[in-house]
C-alpha cells in the first residue's frame, strides 16, 4: 500500500514566516480571498484560523506570486491580474 504524505498545514502567520517574511500574512489573506490560494478553516466559523497546505503554498508561489510583482503601471496590472500578460505581450 503506497501512502501519500499527509500535507502540512500552516496558519497564515506561519506561512508568511516560512516564506522568510518576504510576503506578509495580509498578502496571503488577500490571495485566499481572491481565490488564488487554496485554504481550509480549522473549524466551522468565520473566526477560526485559515490553514494553508504546504503544497498549496508551493503551487501559489509557482503560478501566482510573481504576477503580483510583474506589473509596472495600472494598465499592465489590470492585464496581469486578468491573466492576459502585460501590454507588451499583446
Amino acid at each position: 500500500m503506497t501512502s501519500k504524505p499527509i500535507p502540512k498545514l500552516l496558519t497564515l502567520k506561519q506561512a508568511a514566516e516560512a516564506l522568510g517574511g518576504n510576503i506578509p500574512a495580509s498578502t496571503l489573506r488577500a490571495e485566499v480571498k481572491a481565490g488564488r490560494l487554496r485554504c481550509v478553516r480549522a473549524r466551522p466559523g468565520c473566526n477560526s484560523p485559515i490553514l494553508i497546505a504546504d503544497a498549496a503554498l508551493d503551487y501559489w508561489l509557482e503560478h501566482f506570486a510573481g504576477m503580483r510583482q510583474a506589473a509596472l503601471s495600472p494598465t499592465e496590472a489590470k492585464h496581469v491580474n486578468q491573466g492576459l500578460g502585460t501590454c507588451a505581450d499583446r
